[in-house]
């Protein structure tokens, strides 16, 4: 039988500050948007109120796609706390488009997928209704040639 990433991962509660506060307003609309530095002109991740190469906080938040391709990644078998019960899972260095690299889990994944190079899509989940969203990814569902 082939090993299945599933959805429905823990998601412990992130810190919500005012810097942050329109990432977190996208993900409970199910978007993703990315902080850009005003002077470097460049977006970058994770979000935070400031810019990690200038230290600049004029920010503006610009929707992505959520469209990217898994860099590296690697299954988890072994884990402690709420993780524990939802192994194996899959953590991954995800290049963007948009240009900014995320690590996050890849969920709704069948193992024989799974690959460097895969192209994948952002999502947002929550174990619990009262949880916050979590970025994950999954796997870019292409049509088949032919089609309609």
């Amino acid at each position: 039988m082939s090993e299945y990433y599933a959805a429905g991962l823990p998601t412990p509660s992130p810190e919500v500050d005012p810097e942050t506060r329109p990432y977190w307003d996208a993900a409970e609309r199910g978007e993703l948007v990315l902080p850009h530095c005003e002077p470097c002109g460049r977006p970058f991740w994770y979000p935070r109120g400031f810019c990690p190469r200038c230290g600049g906080d004029d920010l503006r938040w610009s929707a992505s796609d959520g469209r990217g391709t898994v860099d590296t990644y690697s299954v988890v078998r072994r884990a402690g706390g709420a993780w524990a019960s939802a192994v194996p899972f899959v953590l991954a260095l995800v290049t963007l488009d948009a240009g900014v690299t995320v690590q996050a889990n890849i969920v709704d994944c069948p193992a024989g997928d799974l690959a460097v190079g895969l192209r994948v899509a952002a999502v947002f989940e929550r174990a619990e209704p009262e949880d916050l969203p979590v970025l994950r990814f999954v796997p870019v569902r292409e049509p088949e040639a032919g089609a309609s």
